[in-house]
Order: C-alpha cells, then structure tokens, then sequence
C-alpha cells in the first residue's frame, strides 16, 4: 500500500496555526494566572517612558519617607526587603508557574542586582553624611553615564550624540536640585564624595543586571530575587554600619511598611518592565526624575521649603529629560528605517 503524505505547504500552514494556539493558550494562561504581570506587560509595551517614570516617583516618595522612620540604614534596607516579601512571593510563584523557561545566568544577575542595591543603599547615605546631600546626589546619579557606558560595553548599545549632549545639562540641573549652589558642604567631602562614587556603581550595577535579568515573561521573579538578596546584605552587615535595629516600634514599622511598598515593590516591579523595553541611556535619564521628585515631595511632605534655585533645577532637569527621550526615539526610528532598508535590499538582491 502506497502511504498518502500530507503536502509540505500543507503541513507548514498546520505547524504555523499549532505554533499561534500554543502562543494564544499560554497568553491566555498568563492573564488568568498572573494578572498583575500581564498589566505590566501591557502597559510596558505601550507607553515604556510613563511606566518608568512612575517607577522613579514611586523610589522618590521612599526617600522621603526614610526620615520619618527614624532608624539606620541598614534596619530600613532590611525590612524594605523582609516588608516586600509577602506581596512579591505570591506574584513570582504565579509568574513562575504560567512564564516560559528563563534565559541562561539570569538568576545570578538578579540576585547580584540585590547585592550591588543593597551597597548603593548603605553608601549613599553614608556619602549623605560625609558630605551633604547636594553633593552626594549629584555624584550618584553619575548612573546616567555609567549605564549607557556599560550597555555600549557589553550590548553594543551605542549612545546618541544628541543624548550624550544633552547629560551635562541634566547634572547641571541634578546639581541645582540637590542643592549644591548655595549649600552647605558636609562633615568629611572627601570621604563623602568616594562613598557617593561608590554608590553610582552600585546602582548603576544593578540598574544594568536588572535589565538583563527581566524580559516580558520575567518580571517578579528576578524583582523578588534582588529583594531577597538585598535583605541577606543587610542582615549580613547591618550590625556593623551604624547598628540594626530588629525592634524598631510600631511606629517606625508603619514607616518602613511604606517604604517597602513604595520603593521596592511598586518601584522596581515597574521599572523592571519598563527597562528592557528602552536602551540603557533612556532607562538611565528617565531615573533622574527621582531626586526631582525628591525635592518636590519632600515639600509637600514634610514641609521643606526647596530655593529658587532647587526650583530652577527641577525645571532644568525635566526639560533635559524630555530632550534625551526625544532624541532617543528619533534615533531608534532612524535605526529602524535603517534595518528596514538593509531588509529591503537583501531581499532585493
């Protein structure tokens, strides 16, 4: 008996329309199971800027809410990270479940991510300390250069020249807002400034290995894993800098409880999503709206009366930050008319 074969062009249309009902069931999963990733997903992928903007408001109101708990920096590294767990564990377990095998060495940069944000925590209030907020503002978000640097280093992610040009006005403007015109300078600069430069590798660092950590599939899990991580740090040298307090008070403890949801969960989750959706450069500046954010909620807040000049500087870095995303986009849009073009020709040819 002769076997009668399926046609090659035939089988190709019943494999394609497996591959669409496989890919529709999963995304179905996905929404059912994981309904908070989902939303992130979708919000991520629509409007990237808004969603990583409100991630850096979300670090921004934690900050301000660090003073009013009243305790060293090491008890709030620790509990941002012990606070966040119950609402991060049920989310990554969901995400675990319905999400599709992650990418090789992402559990280690995630848990590195933990560690080099629990370093940039404890050095840059140190630095703070040392010498002054102003100051040391202005040195830690040298992120904005140090993470497109190590995404042309290790992605290939070449910045813009228009970008590059417009980072020494968002300083200038960072520089107005922290208050270093006209501000007093702290007890030991020097040793404040290297603290502070220390910390601008560390959050840079992890900004960096988050991004690579994450994808559309995996935003909790490598969120929680940092967390987690960050925690053991703080644990691990809490008692050594400037003491760790296991009993800070139900006071405090409203205050930290707040600063988990706010600078941890909130925070991160959205900009994990909102970061490998954009280049290092863009992910980087959007970040600069924190200590705008900084300065305007604390007004708000707790009463702090910024200067004209403060004022000055959010306005400056506001206007610096919607030239370096416009800059960028017109630069993925040349790219992609590019590739576009090459795609054309090949074919072509």
């Amino acid at each position: 008996m002769l076997r009668r074969t399926q046609p090659r062009k035939g089988r190709e249309m019943l494999d394609r329309r497996d591959d669409v009902a496989t890919r529709e069931r999963a995304d179905t999963a996905r929404s059912r199971s994981g309904s908070v990733v989902d939303l992130l997903n979708r919000a991520a992928t629509r409007m990237p800027v808004p969603i990583m903007l409100a991630g850096a408001v979300c670090v921004a109101l934690s900050s301000v809410f660090v003073p009013l708990a009243h305790v060293s920096t090491g008890t709030v590294t620790l509990f941002r990270s012990l606070l966040s767990m119950p609402f991060l564990i049920p989310m990554a377990l969901s995400e675990a479940r319905t999400a599709a095998a992650r990418r090789p060495n992402s559990r280690w940069m995630a848990y590195t991510a933990g560690v080099l944000l629990a370093g940039d925590i404890l050095l840059w209030n140190q630095a703070i300390a040392d010498s002054g907020a102003g100051i040391a503002t202005v040195i830690v978000n040298a992120q904005v250069i140090l993470v497109p640097l190590l995404g042309w280093i290790f992605l290939r992610e070449r910045p813009t020249a228009a970008f590059a040009a417009v980072v020494p006005v968002m300083l200038a403007g960072v520089a107005l807002a922290g208050g270093v015109v006209g501000g007093g300078s702290g007890k030991n600069p020097t040793q404040g400034a290297i603290f502070a430069a220390a910390a601008a590798l560390c959050y840079a660092g992890f900004l960096f290995l988050l991004r690579q950590a994450s994808d559309a599939d995996h935003i909790v899990v490598p969120v929680t894993e940092s967390a987690a991580a960050s925690g053991v740090v703080a644990l691990l040298v809490g008692p050594f800098w400037h003491g760790l307090n296991l009993l800070p008070g139900w006071p405090a403890f409203g205050w930290l409880a707040a600063i988990a949801l706010a600078g941890q969960v909130a925070s991160y989750l959205l900009i994990a999503s909102a970061l490998p959706r954009m280049s290092a450069s863009v992910g980087a500046a959007l970040l600069l709206l924190q200590p705008v954010g900084s300065v305007l909620l604390g007004a708000v807040i707790l009463g702090e009366r910024p200067t004209l000049l403060q004022l000055g500087g959010c306005a400056v870095v506001l206007v610096a930050l919607y030239l370096a995303t416009l800059a960028a986009r017109r630069g993925d849009s040349g790219d992609d008319q590019t590739d576009r073009s090459e795609t054309e020709s090949h074919q072509s040819s």
